[in-house]
C-alpha cells in the first residue's frame, strides 16, 4: 500500500459579473482536496466565484484530466 502523492490541479473559474475566466492551481492528493482548498480561498478573501472545472495534471501524459465530477458530488 502507498501513500498518495500530491499532484498539481487547476480550478477554472468565472468572477461573478465578469465575462473572461481564470485559473486556480493548487497541489493535492485528489481533486476533492484541490475543490476544499477552493473553497477555504473563496470564503478566506469573500470572494463569489462560479467555478467551471477541475483538472488533474498527468505529467507523464503531459495533459490534463477533467475531474469536474466534484463539483457535482458537493453539497
Amino acid at each position: 500500500m502507498t501513500a498518495a502523492s500530491a499532484t498539481e490541479f487547476r480550478i477554472k473559474y468565472k468572477r461573478v459579473g465578469h465575462i473572461g475566466t481564470d485559473y486556480h492551481y493548487y497541489m493535492a492528493e485528489t481533486a476533492e482536496q484541490a475543490l476544499q482548498w477552493q473553497y477555504w480561498r473563496m470564503k478566506a478573501k469573500a470572494q463569489e466565484l462560479e467555478l467551471l472545472s477541475v483538472e488533474k495534471f498527468d505529467r507523464f501524459a503531459d495533459k490534463w484530466i477533467d475531474r469536474s465530477e466534484v463539483l457535482n458530488e458537493q453539497v
